[in-house]
């Protein structure tokens, strides 16, 4: 007979999930990064 367990009651699951958060920063910032540097370049060169 299967045995069923509540969702989420694995161990170890937040590790899991934590590891991709520091390449989606990462890449999160350097978006905000581009777009701010493009922004600046624009309202630069529009005087």
């Amino acid at each position: 007979m299967a045995r069923f367990r509540p969702a989420g009651s694995r161990r170890g699951n937040s590790a899991r999930s934590s590891k991709g958060l520091i390449p989606c920063a990462i890449l999160i910032v350097a978006a905000f990064a581009l777009m701010s540097l493009l922004l600046y370049e624009v309202l630069k060169s529009g005087r």
